[in-house]
């Protein structure tokens, strides 16, 4: 384990242990599960999330340090990997591309990005060009029940930004997730509530699936016991494969084909910014 991410994990033990508090408690006041907190305490996750840090930070009363701390371990993580190129997602974000914005119908209530054109086999493409036959589509191996090819890897942490309702008045919910990636397959799973349990807030699992490197389709369920909270999610992938955007509809709080827009980046400030132009460009109700 590198120094400075030592130092910085070190911190968050005494200063927990400080204030008498148990991973499982702190992990609730921060709302994100215990499991997580656990593995990156252990510095399993490597450099964890700012988001994690900085509430840690303000629910601990660490005046900064634990940012700081982390801003060293993440220079200091960055500086090691020679040779790696590391792309920012962009602050402002055109999402005026038609194919983009028309996503209409339902969704699922959290989901996950994924994303980019699939890539036939050389090899394949030689023979069927030889041959004048058409090059097989990736569609096709799908409906095989072999695994399709993504260019571009969707796995790792990601943001998601939803618009849903509770008691009939609109609220925003952002949410941390994780997904897994298996071919043209997507496992996701939020890591962070978003809002307060008793703000309607909840832990939910899904699977997806890529169609072409365009749409994203698939299901969600809530994982906390008494929530009955599940649907569906239809998503439109950008063409750079690092946002999607897009419908969820089901079961929720305030009852059956609820529905609203989402979407999902690697920041959570670009995903609140593609929730709020989506809503300007399309009212409700239009």
């Amino acid at each position: 384990m590198q120094p400075c991410l030592a130092s910085l994990l070190g911190a968050i033990v005494q200063y927990r242990k400080a204030a008498g508090l148990s991973q499982a408690q702190l992990a609730n006041r921060v709302r994100y599960q215990p499991s997580y907190l656990s593995k990156a305490e252990r510095g399993l996750l490597g450099v964890p999330s700012q988001s994690l840090i900085t509430a840690i930070d303000a629910e601990l009363n660490a005046g900064g340090t634990l940012v700081e701390l982390r801003r060293h371990a993440w220079l200091e993580d960055k500086g090691g990997q020679a040779g790696v190129t590391w792309r920012e997602v962009p602050q402002e974000v055109d999402i005026t591309n038609r194919r983009q914005l028309i996503v209409g119908g339902g969704a699922a209530a959290v989901a996950p990005a994924m994303v980019a054109p699939v890539a036939v086999g050389s090899a394949a493409v030689a023979s069927a060009t030889m041959e004048n036959a058409p090059v097989p589509a990736a569609s096709r191996a799908a409906l095989a029940g072999i695994p399709g090819q993504v260019r571009g890897d969707l796995a790792g942490r990601w943001w998601t930004s939803w618009q849903t309702f509770r008691d009939g008045e609109e609220i925003h919910s952002s949410q941390e997730v994780n997904v897994d990636q298996a071919g043209d397959h997507l496992t996701i799973a939020a890591i962070s509530r978003g809002l307060a349990l008793e703000e309607g807030g909840y832990l939910w699992s899904g699977e997806l699936r890529v169609f072409d490197n365009e749409i994203v389709m698939g299901w969600y369920t809530a994982m906390d016991g008494p929530v009955r909270s599940k649907g569906t999610l239809f998503m439109s992938l950008h063409p750079h494969g690092d946002r999607l955007t897009g419908r969820w509809v089901g079961l929720s709080y305030d009852g059956l084909f609820i529905e609203g827009w989402g979407a999902m980046a690697r920041s959570e400030q670009v995903t609140i910014a593609l929730i709020e132009r989506l809503k300007k460009q399309h009212p409700r109700g239009v």
